[in-house]
């Protein structure tokens, strides 16, 4: 004769691993999703005229140095591609988009082209982690590990 409780707790058992079984493959089908919403989320910020605007002026500038990047391009249209191409930056560090998405486009030419903006702001607001993402990616691009 079987002991009731010995039952018991095997259908406890087998519940709770299935309970586990099923939240792992809930979280994996989650975390894809959230994925493709980022990146839809991404893409629709970068289909905006102002964003369009900013990053071909930024594009087609030959500047220098941050001086002469501010003559030709207002400080809100610098501010938005930057946050905009750290934040991207920042979600493939931590493994939320894939990094070869990010292939298709050289974060080492923007880096490039803001760079002296971008140090000059973080001398001049004091905050050395500004915008170090983009920054990050930008050298991980350089050298081919992305």
């Amino acid at each position: 004769m079987v002991d009731a409780s010995l039952v018991l707790d095997v259908i406890v058992a087998v519940s709770i691993a299935a309970g586990a079984f099923f939240a792992v493959i809930e979280l994996r089908d989650l975390k894809r999703d959230r994925r493709t919403e980022l990146m839809l989320q991404a893409s629709a910020h970068v289909a905006t005229r102002e964003f369009m605007d900013a990053f071909c002026k930024i594009w087609r500038i030959d500047a220098t140095d941050a001086r002469k990047l501010e003559e030709q391009v207002s400080y809100s249209e610098l501010c938005l591609v930057a946050e905009y191409f750290d934040a991207l930056a920042y979600l493939v560090s931590e493994g939320l988009v894939d990094k070869r998405i990010v292939g298709y486009f050289s974060y080492d030419f923007v880096w490039k082209k803001m760079s002296p903006w971008i140090l000059a702001e973080r001398r001049a607001s004091n905050s050395p982690e500004m915008w170090v993402n983009l920054e990050d990616l930008a050298r991980l691009q350089a050298k081919g590990a992305v």
